[in-house]
């Protein structure tokens, strides 16, 4: 079941003082895990390639980072042949 916290957030049934991570699924994140599986790499793959979490990487898919970091950004595109735009804003 679905409701709002006192703030307006959607929260879950554990109560009102857990709030879940809003997802936005964006082409841009479709496109990083789009291409990630087209070589065949898992989440954690991706990210010792790039130098970061692979946490990250799953924000990253799921949407759930708005901003990534433009060195990131540049090492994500560079190893899945994808432009840079196409990993996100």
């Amino acid at each position: 079941m679905k409701f709002f916290d006192m703030a307006g957030r959607l929260a879950h049934s554990g109560g009102p003082n857990k709030t879940k991570a809003v997802k936005t699924i964006t082409n841009e994140s479709r496109t990083v895990r789009t291409a990630r599986r087209r070589r065949r790499w898992t989440q954690l793959e991706l990210a010792r390639r790039v130098g970061c979490s692979e946490s990250q990487i799953a924000k990253i898919e799921t949407g759930r980072v708005t901003e990534i970091a433009p060195w990131l950004k540049e090492a994500i595109a560079r190893e899945l042949g994808v432009a840079t735009w196409e990993v996100g804003q």
